[in-house]
């Protein structure tokens, strides 16, 4: 009969101890991959959604279309439609195509295909999709074809990943090779969009380039940066204050509300009462913030030392607003501080 005494418990008890810890250890870890895989899921969803909304815009997609396919005449929003393509399920199930436009009044299509990972099958995905395309649309013309002609589908393949774009564009690269002297054996390809050059993508002027750049950046002083280049190129109001929009939702989980509201402060141009409004605001956000950072280091170097340092940062942010064009009055109203001390 075997038996375990004190002596025995004592001399395991440390043992056990360690198989505990490990397991706790282990559990953690796991855990705490969880998480992270969790969160990269989250964002990943973002980052979809967000950019298929951004192509459900017909203002975004036609500034693609002429950009990018450059037709003899400017294509305006007003000239295209979504058209549906939840047909392709039938056939295809999951391997529906993301966004599909018509010309009005013409049986031309552009098939657009969102891409972050380098798919080597693309030349035959675009195929299936365009034939599936024209295909079901012959069945629904009610005229002959020989009067409107088989309609034409133009693909466009949009590529916001980082790893360079190896796939080939043409269907009839990757296929087994035969020579031959007589005979035809082209198959269209489709049109490569690559948004990997920065430069290019903060002077683009769409939505999905400058979207795939700020999504690339690792730290908030290289987004604010960035965002500030943007801004510069971003005429128009309304695509400002939509720009705000997506980097919030996209960012949110990543970004400080503050850090938030500082990209907001750069990209939407009040006017007016309220650019007043929205510099008090700041300005009392931001002197808080100093004093209370003053609070902390008046405590080492005096009361009188504290007054210099919060004047000195009011000061700077005065001169702040004199560099984003706030009139001197308005300035010295907010701050109350006279022209003298910040010009």
């Amino acid at each position: 009969m075997i038996v375990y005494t004190l002596y025995d418990y004592f001399k395991l008890y440390p043992y056990v101890l360690k198989k505990r810890d490990n397991k706790l250890s282990d559990n953690s870890q796991k855990y705490n991959l969880e998480k992270a895989n969790n969160i990269k899921i989250r964002q990943h969803h973002k980052h979809d959604k967000l950019f298929r909304d951004i192509l459900n815009s017909n203002k975004e997609v036609v500034k693609l279309i002429n950009r990018y396919v450059e037709p003899k005449e400017q294509i305006t929003e007003d000239m295209i439609e979504k058209y549906d393509t939840k047909f392709l399920t039938n056939i295809y199930e999951e391997k529906e195509a993301d966004i599909v436009y018509k010309l009005k009044g013409k049986e031309i299509f552009f098939l657009v295909e969102h891409q972050t990972r380098v798919d080597k099958l693309m030349p035959y995905r675009i195929l299936e999709y365009s034939l599936e395309i024209i295909r079901t649309r012959m069945k629904n013309i009610n005229e002959s074809i020989e009067k409107v002609g088989i309609p034409k589908v133009i693909p466009l393949v949009i590529y916001t990943g980082q790893a360079k774009w190896t796939a080939k564009e043409k269907l009839e690269e990757v296929q087994v090779e035969f020579e031959h002297l007589k005979g035809i054996d082209v198959i269209t390809g489709y049109n490569l969009i690559d948004i990997r050059n920065e430069q290019e993508a903060i002077e683009d002027g769409t939505a999905i380039a400058r979207m795939s750049v700020i999504e690339r950046k690792n730290n908030t002083e290289d987004i604010i940066e960035v965002v500030k280049q943007m801004s510069k190129h971003i005429k128009d109001k309304d695509d400002r204050q939509e720009f705000a929009k997506e980097i919030k939702y996209l960012l949110s989980d990543k970004l400080t509300k503050e850090e938030i509201e500082k990209i907001e402060e750069i990209l939407i141009e009040r006017e007016g009462e309220e650019a007043m409004l929205h510099a008090q605001m700041v300005i009392r956000r931001d002197f808080e913030k100093a004093k209370e950072e003053g609070r902390r280091e008046g405590r080492k170097q005096g009361k009188e030392e504290m007054k210099k340092m919060q004047l000195k940062e009011l000061i700077n942010m005065a001169k702040g607003f004199i560099k984003e064009n706030v009139s001197v009055d308005v300035v010295e109203k907010i701050t109350g501080l006279k022209k003298e001390q910040f010009m």
